[in-house]
């Protein structure tokens, strides 16, 4: 059996350096600079004062495609060994990122910000178009279709809560959806009735159709919604989006897909997937500041939604996916730091990122794949893979290996 540091020096390849020793933890980066006697300030003059690294070039890429990953790797904080690999719970945001966020929050706090003295730094309130065009360009979308949440979670509960189902109708989804996803159809379940149908997802699928007869299988006349994820939590699975949102489009039910783990893995169009509604989680893998969601609400389907939260504007229709976005005070600097976020993923390039995040998935695969006692959940190929890999060791004590 392997122990954990035989796992890391395999893993250790898989980060954005180069393979690299392990270095046993011994405390945070401050703590490190402290103990050296380098530490001569705060974080912020630690890490944002000063020269800094600049982005590699694209030639360096074109020679030397890892001599590029391990200069970009400087972008981030992270203390000298550190070897980080749950993006798939918490990305950590590089120095381009942290500075425009750091930057919009010195300059909301002057304010002076804007000539309308109405208008407060407060994300809550209003429609803030100014970031949701971005990031409506950035997932193929109307800005009148973005709402800008605060997490995945919240974005799951508003379309769970908000559709007006009545008892004895439907709701399927899949065994492999996050609890967040799951627990507000439960909920709705318990408290009006609600009927929850699970398709059990094979491991690893065969084909897109087996996965679209499963759901086929599962649909009754009284069906009202199909829930899926695009990248499901609990094996990495990239399931078919496009083909599910299709199948729902004909059969007139609702599509609804959790994307959560895509942005900053590949590119997205939602109008080419066809959903009815879409939340995604900027702050995995597009290292966004924490506390941001991405609500997708087709054009003519918030109509059909109704508030969760409700405040000075939870009625005006007009204003389509935005009537969702008054939720009351959060600080609109994170917006600031999504933007940087999606700058920073064009300036690496979605091609090469995408590119580099399937040569990692297959390298971990194939090296703890090939470990005594190792059961592979990924499939095999890039079909139904992206990012994250799943593997199994029957036995293996993962809470105490996690220590």
């Amino acid at each position: 059996m392997l122990n954990r540091r035989e796992v890391l020096g395999i893993l250790g390849a898989t980060a954005v350096l180069p393979p690299l020793a392990w270095a046993e933890r011994t405390g945070t980066l401050a703590e490190t600079q402290a103990a050296s006697g380098a530490r001569t300030g705060g974080l912020i003059e630690e890490v944002l004062c000063g020269t800094q690294p600049a982005m590699p070039p694209d030639a360096l890429y074109t020679r030397d495609p890892e001599a590029y990953w391990a200069e970009l790797r400087k972008q981030w904080i992270f203390r000298p060994g550190f070897l980080y690999l749950n993006n798939g719970t918490n990305g950590s945001c590089p120095r381009p990122i942290l500075r425009a966020y750091i930057e919009s929050i010195l300059k909301e706090e002057q304010m002076e910000s804007t000539e309308d003295s109405e208008l407060y730094p407060l994300w809550g309130y209003g429609n803030w178009d100014v970031y949701r065009k971005p990031v409506a360009d950035f997932v193929g979308a109307k800005v009148e279709e973005i709402a800008l949440v605060r997490n995945a979670t919240e974005g799951l509960n508003y379309i769970a809560n908000g559709l007006d189902l009545k008892p004895g109708d439907e709701v399927i989804y899949t065994d492999e959806e996050h609890g967040s996803g799951k627990s507000p159809w439960l909920l709705k379940q318990k408290r009006y009735g609600v009927v929850v149908r699970e398709v059990t997802l094979p491991k690893p699928p065969a084909s897109k159709q087996q996965i679209l007869d499963l759901f086929e299988a599962a649909r009754t006349p009284r069906t009202k919604v199909v829930m899926a994820s695009h990248i499901t939590t609990m094996t990495g699975c990239v399931l078919p989006a496009r083909e599910i949102c299709d199948w729902a489009r004909q059969n007139y039910l609702l599509s609804f897909i959790d994307g959560a783990h895509v942005i900053g893995q590949f590119p997205i169009n939602l109008h080419e997937i066809g959903c009815d509604f879409y939340i995604t989680t900027p702050h995995k893998w597009l290292l966004s500041p924490k506390g941001i969601g991405v609500l997708y609400i087709r054009e003519g389907a918030s109509d059909q939604l109704w508030n969760t939260i409700a405040t000075g504007g939870w009625d005006d229709y007009k204003s389509h996916a935005a009537r969702l976005m008054q939720f009351g005070s959060t600080s609109v600097c994170i917006l600031a730091g999504l933007v940087a976020a999606i700058d920073f993923w064009k300036t690496v390039g979605p091609d090469r990122i995408e590119r580099r995040i399937r040569e990692l998935h297959a390298y971990a695969k194939a090296k703890l794949g090939a470990q005594p006692g190792a059961v592979m959940i990924s499939g095999p190929g890039t079909e139904f893979t992206a990012g994250i890999c799943s593997v199994e060791f029957p036995g293996f004590d993962r809470p105490k290996f996690q220590q």
